[in-house]
């Protein structure tokens, strides 16, 4: 490729050389996952007669390298507008020489310099439809055929100790940027994808989805913001009352919950009072996902499984506490055994994520019903939350609870899974 000094990537005539990557083949996968998620947006909207089915859909590229995504993107959907975007002057440079030759299209695509998301107009967050990146992704002592390690840029290349350092970043950065349903797609390693996908769930994103690239090997991993998504005011509104050791009302994906910082003994004795809930009865907790579950409980390999089957959802397991899950070493707080529940709502699994397990309890003082709206709800406990979500809660059955403690799982309610549901996995 080098001695040629042009390289095709999805039928574009691309200019390589030494000041970035060269367009792989892997590489094709990715982009063609979002340019055909992208038409599939501008089907959806010019079917629905919707305000916006005319307007452009707005997608930033990030470590654009040469602009092959970025570029594929524009040439083969002329909806889109790219917000290409890399931190090296070279790569960039490199990437307007493509531009240049991109034709009418190229009017769509805009370079910036910069570090991943600062280098996207502010303006533009919870407005993107799409983020892609083939960010770096090797780690720091894996080797490289001299063919890469010898001619291509090792800031392309190399992430940190596990190579995951840029895509973790990229994660979590793209939920603020995304609107409520948008696309975030990322290229990685085969054996990076599991990691990947968990991250991406605990992050709060829904329909994680692995695709192989054209050898069979997994490659890319895909998920969307929720469309649901409350407005981001109202999540840092939460975040800011989690941190500050008040307690938030919202609605779950079962009914309203008292959601407080659950290693905070200040503010899980505030929820107990709040309730008027006996400091004797413990309270369920919600966690972002299995790693962060883990830091709690321990969780056998009958109960990993189960976890893998039915996380996020409506199960809830009791296993045995961790000696450093212990919270102020009296009260309900204290004890052997802990429920931990990875929810539903992805806005839910961020929040975890963003402050720490939370308290997953009930939003009603012990013994009474639990109202479905979030506001009356929290009018009705004895003590002011510091925030409350707006909207209602869904109602119906509660999570499972299951005991894992045992040399066998326990159902200890039933509820949105059937025991029936549980033999069978």
């Amino acid at each position: 490729q080098y001695v040629l000094g042009r390289w095709g990537f999805r039928g574009l005539d691309l200019a390589v050389d030494r000041r970035a990557l060269i367009p792989r083949p892997e590489t094709e996968t990715l982009a063609g996952a979002v340019i055909d998620w992208l038409r599939g947006e501008v089907r959806s909207r010019r079917a629905g007669g919707t305000a916006g089915g005319t307007a452009s859909l707005q997608v930033a590229d990030l470590g654009t390298g040469c602009g092959a995504v970025a570029l594929a993107i524009a040439q083969e959907v002329p909806e889109a507008t790219v917000h290409a975007a890399d931190c090296s002057a070279d790569a960039l440079e490199l990437a307007g020489e493509n531009l240049a030759g991109l034709g009418r299209a190229g009017a769509r695509v805009t370079i910036a310099r910069g570090d991943w998301f600062e280098a996207i107009d502010p303006t533009l967050d919870e407005r993107l439809d799409a983020v892609v990146s083939n960010p770096p992704y090797v780690a720091d002592d894996e080797p490289l055929p001299p063919e890469v390690s010898d001619w291509e840029p090792h800031l392309a290349l190399r992430a940190g100790e596990d190579g995951l350092a840029c895509l973790g970043l990229l994660v979590s950065g793209a939920r603020a940027r995304l609107r409520p349903g948008g696309l975030l797609a990322l290229e990685c390693a085969p054996d990076q994808t599991a990691a990947l996908v968990a991250l991406a769930s605990a992050r709060g994103y829904d329909d994680v989805e692995v695709l192989d690239d054209l050898a069979g090997r997994p490659r890319v991993v895909t998920a969307h913001r929720p469309a649901a998504d409350p407005p981001a005011h109202q999540l840092l509104s939460a975040v800011r009352a989690v941190r500050a050791g008040g307690f938030v009302v919202a609605p779950t994906d079962t009914v309203c919950g008292v959601l407080a910082d659950y290693a905070n003994t200040a503010a899980l004795r505030r929820v107990y009072a709040a309730k008027r809930r006996p400091e004797s009865m413990p309270v369920p907790v919600l966690v972002s996902g299995i790693d962060q579950a883990e830091q709690l409980v321990m969780l056998g390999d009958e109960a990993l499984e189960m976890a893998q089957r039915y996380w996020p959802g409506a199960l809830t397991l009791v296993a045995p506490r961790r000696a450093a899950a212990d919270v102020g070493g009296d009260g309900a707080a204290a004890g052997s055994t802990l429920g931990v529940r990875v929810p539903d709502l992805g806005w839910l699994r961020w929040l975890a994520s963003e402050t720490g397990p939370l308290t997953g309890t009930s939003a009603n003082c012990h013994g009474a019903d639990t109202l479905s709206e979030a506001a009356a709800a929290a009018r009705s406990l004895a003590k002011p939350a510091a925030h409350v979500m707006d909207g209602s809660a869904p109602g119906g059955a509660a999570s499972t609870v299951v005991d894992v403690c045992g040399r066998r799982p326990t159902v200890l309610r039933e509820g949105a899974l059937c025991s029936a549901d549980l033999a069978r996995q």
